[in-house]
């Protein structure tokens, strides 16, 4: 249980820093990301996908995001973890925001993860700049 954390706490160090490769070795081939609600990210992504994300993230902020672990609890194949989100985006606006990751882990990959924000907050804030990086890439 204690190798499921320490790949928990990889995967957001990684996300938050918008490390691609060290991202992309921590997922199973199968990978299926889920975040919950309404919002425009929320949907279900390939590990593919996540990684795409992550690099979106370290161009739309100013130093990527600082994934700050409050509880975290794992049992079984699952990895609970708790996260304060702390970044300024290139426009200036805080995008401080609280997370719930649900990690579940095969053979030292994750091969599920299930993602509650605030999705309020991320259609406000982080949504526009990735919208507007999107239509530029294309």
């Amino acid at each position: 249980m204690q190798d499921n954390k320490s790949i928990a706490k990889k995967f957001l160090a990684a996300l938050g820093k918008g490390d691609v490769e060290t991202l992309t070795g921590l997922l199973a081939p199968d990978m299926q990301a889920i975040c919950t609600g309404t919002s425009v990210l929320s949907g279900t992504r390939a590990g593919a996908e996540i990684a795409g994300a992550a690099g979106m993230l370290s161009a739309i902020t100013k130093n990527g995001i600082d994934f700050q672990v409050l509880t975290m609890t794992a049992e079984e194949d699952r990895v609970s973890v708790e996260v304060q989100g702390v970044s300024t985006l290139v426009n200036g606006v805080a995008y401080n925001n609280q997370y719930h990751f649900l990690f579940f882990i095969r053979d030292g990959k994750i091969y599920k993860l299930k993602e509650y924000i605030d999705t309020k907050l991320a259609d406000e804030t982080l949504a526009p700049l990735m919208m507007q990086l999107m239509q530029q890439q294309q």
